[in-house]
């Protein structure tokens, strides 16, 4: 039986069934809504007993309202299980379109980086969902705020099915066990494909990209890429950097993990603000830094400049000191 010839039949059913009991004992139930009431608790063979009929063949009738209830309450369920079983399946398969907005997506899966990734962000947001694209036979992660789409990201159709249009920011990592002139190649296909389709929706999509090559940065500067990460490099730098400055390792893990007490965050230029000077003692006041204005950190030998409208100050600091600070917040880390 199809979906409507049941949907058709179990209307019919509950809106015929009253009336007929009512004409075989008029007197027991004098009312439409008495016979729907004893219609619904014997179909569903619930059976309060407080309207049941007393004649031969209102008790036939009856009889029969009772095998058909069974026959469209265990129709039903059955309809209703292999929907939902039908749901779960599409959804871990990720063939069900995201339409939610201000969520974040992440191109790309390895098994321990992007986990950590996503683990990170749902710390430091646990407002806003992740969409994540990639070609799996199935959702490789759990969660709640996270939605699985299978598909190519090079494509319109997948980005469409992701809703990248409307999202926070689009995460590209570089893909695994490639090497790097062609994963970056890779990354910077995907890169001016979100580029193109930003044109298309006419609406600017921020996009991040992790690169392994710093020669290739140029490329995607052409890409219009809002912000790159050097993976290799940044791990090479940071080593570097432990070596002859001792110690420096863990200040820069600190401040890149949710777990610590400080993070860094971006706040927007207040009126009274007017160079930043102005703005470092205020913040400083509160017990926090003001470190750089987007990633220009040079601001500190330049106090007496005008903070600019547009300017994005990141400081550090922990949530309370923040909250003094600014009352919407971006955590960066």
């Amino acid at each position: 039986m199809s979906n409507i010839t049941l949907l058709y039949f179990t209307l019919s059913f509950f809106f015929i069934s009253p009336i007929i009991i009512h004409i075989l004992e008029p007197e027991k139930f004098s009312t439409y809504i008495k016979g729907l009431w004893w219609v619904i608790v014997t179909t569903t063979t619930v059976g309060y007993g407080d309207y049941f009929p007393e004649t031969t063949p209102g008790m036939i009738f009856g009889t029969i309202v009772i095998f058909t209830g069974l026959f469209l309450i265990g129709t039903l369920i059955a309809k209703i299980s292999e929907r939902f079983i039908k749901w779960i399946k599409m959804k871990e398969e990720g063939k069900m379109d995201y339409r939610g907005e201000d969520h974040y997506v992440i191109i790309g899966w390895s098994d321990d980086k992007i986990k950590d990734t996503i683990k990170e962000m749902l710390n430091s947001d646990s407002v806003h969902n992740i969409v994540l694209i990639a070609d799996l036979p199935s959702s490789p992660i759990d969660h709640s705020q996270i939605h699985y789409i299978q598909g190519e990201p090079t494509e319109y159709e997948t980005l469409d099915r992701a809703n990248v249009a409307k999202s926070k920011a689009v995460i590209i990592f570089s893909p695994q066990g490639v090497p790097a002139k062609y994963a970056d190649g890779q990354t910077l296909l995907i890169a001016t494909t979100i580029e193109s389709y930003g044109e298309k929706v006419n609406r600017h999509i921020y996009t991040i990209a992790e690169i392994l090559k710093e020669n290739h940065l140029m490329n995607f500067r052409h890409a219009k890429v809002d912000e790159l990460i050097l993976s290799q490099q940044s791990i090479s730098y940071l080593i570097a950097h432990a070596s002859v400055h001792k110690g420096s390792s863990k200040l820069f893990m600190n401040l890149l993990s949710t777990e610590s007490g400080e993070k860094i965050y971006v706040i927007n230029k207040k009126k009274e603000w007017i160079t930043y000077n102005d703005a470092f003692e205020d913040i400083k006041a509160m017990g926090a830094l003001l470190i750089a204005d987007h990633d220009d950190t040079s601001i500190i030998r330049r106090p007496n400049a005008i903070i600019p409208e547009q300017a994005k100050l990141f400081i550090i600091a922990d949530e309370d000191t923040f909250q003094k600070i600014s009352e919407g917040y971006v955590i960066i880390s």
